[in-house]
């Protein structure tokens, strides 16, 4: 199953579904109930401007409507609202949905409100509210199989909430749900900025890097780079917090034989030896680390653990690219709450699930460490942002083109705020 936009569908296909619906039923509003088909098709235009925040009607806000597919078949339509008004707020909340009687009762509605939760995790929304007809048992059971709980109620409806985080969970329950609910494998695959991280990740780590390093990788997710590199011949250590991850992973590297896959936190390397790796990789740790000591604690478990002379790779992100990628879309008020303070500092908790930087305060972690600076240098330069867009396109030659293109770009300090992922790399100390 796949949520498409409707911008994206098959028209004929999404006309006919949206002509099964009624004009009204259990709350749900068929907005385009009775259109012919060509109205309809202006109807898909204005929603396609909708999702980029243009040409909003007064009170409305920026939403992208997907039709659920099964295969061939369209079986339902989510529609999600990118941040809430007051009306909304107080009414229907960020999600609608509708499945097609003759697909009712055979699990689509529960599956595809699962995926349109994974695309509001996407778009940071950390609590999603909605609403349910008192007289519509099944969408109310629904919900709450995607983890909803009444909220409150009035005569006729209830309103729920569904906490994509968990209030007063640890550091490490937050993460674990965020990437247990999420599909990072294949994340450096399936889009542009994805692909130009990688390669530009990739270019850095073999300045460093031969076959015969021994590496190790904290935070290796599903192990994308910790694999690539065992195959080259490298001798790979990963390190994993979250299980399913984890169990990617090993799944993944089975019969590779130089590279071992371990659970652990970056904080607290326990059993890794001190003066061990000639490179070290900490892709993604930082990006969920908010306390001033596990960030030291990181640092310090990283340089602690490679050898002198050895080099250290650390990710991190651009709070200004949080701001560019996720707020554009009637919500920068809340984004720049939930980023800065009301002086326009930057704020760092675990709520945020990813906690941004300025390129200085990161850099300015690394003052009194062992170690010494070699470069700060982005990988993924400005794409995330734009590559929403309707005409954004990129052929394989274009995008090797961009590859080779920014890389010479890439370390320039006066693009390094726009792009999203950047590397610290520094040397440890003789």
């Amino acid at each position: 199953m796949e949520l498409i936009r409707v911008q994206d569908s098959d028209y004929k296909k999404t006309y006919e579904l949206y002509m099964s619906f009624p004009e009204n039923e259990n709350g749900y509003m068929n907005n385009v109930y009775g259109f012919d088909y060509e109205r309809f098709l202006t109807w898909i235009e204005m929603k396609r401007n909708w999702s980029m925040g243009k040409e909003l009607p007064e009170g409305f806000v920026p939403d992208t409507t997907y039709v659920l597919a099964d295969g061939d078949n369209y079986v339902g339509v989510f529609n999600l609202r990118h941040c809430l008004n007051d009306f909304l707020r107080e009414g229907p909340g960020h999600i609608g949905y509708c499945i097609s009687k003759k697909y009712r009762g055979k699990g689509y509605a529960t599956k595809g409100l699962e995926m349109t939760l994974e695309k509001a995790r996407q778009m940071c929304i950390h609590e999603v509210y909605m609403s349910v007809n008192k007289d519509n048992p099944a969408s109310l059971r629904v919900q709450q199989k995607n983890g909803a709980y009444i909220h409150h109620e009035n005569d006729t409806e209830y309103f729920t909430r569904i906490d994509q985080i968990t209030d007063g969970a640890s550091r490490e329950e937050i993460v674990s749900k965020f990437y247990t609910q999420y599909e990072e494998d294949g994340r450096l695959e399936r889009s542009v900025h994805g692909r130009l991280e990688y390669a530009t990740t990739m270019n850095y780590i073999h300045r460093y890097a031969d076959k015969n390093s021994k590496v190790l990788e904290i935070g290796a997710g599903t192990g994308r780079y910790s694999i690539a590199l065992a195959k080259e011949g490298m001798d790979v250590t990963a390190v994993e917090l979250v299980d399913k991850n984890l169990e990617v992973l090993r799944e993944h590297s089975k019969g590779i034989s130089n590279i071992r896959a371990l659970k652990g936190d970056a904080t607290r390397l326990d059993g890794l030896s001190d003066d061990t790796y000639d490179v070290t990789l900490v892709f993604g740790p930082l990006y969920h680390l908010y306390e001033p000591d596990e960030v030291n604690l990181a640092i310090d478990e990283a340089i602690r653990v490679t050898k002198p002379g050895g080099v250290i790779l650390f990710a991190f992100i651009s709070v200004y690219a949080i701001m560019y990628s996720n707020y554009f879309y009637g919500n920068w008020a809340s984004g720049q709450e939930e980023n800065f303070t009301e002086d326009y500092n930057i704020r760092h908790f675990k709520e945020q699930l990813f906690t941004g930087y300025d390129i200085a305060e990161f850099e300015q972690l690394f003052e009194g460490k062992k170690v010494s600076w070699i470069t700060t240098t982005g990988v993924d330069g400005l794409i995330e942002p734009i590559e929403h867009r309707a005409d954004f396109g990129f052929t394989d030659e274009d995008f090797k083109k961009l590859s080779d293109w920014y890389l010479h770009f890439s370390e320039k300090r006066e693009l390094l705020g726009n792009t999203n992922h950047l590397l610290y790399i520094c040397r440890k100390d003789v």
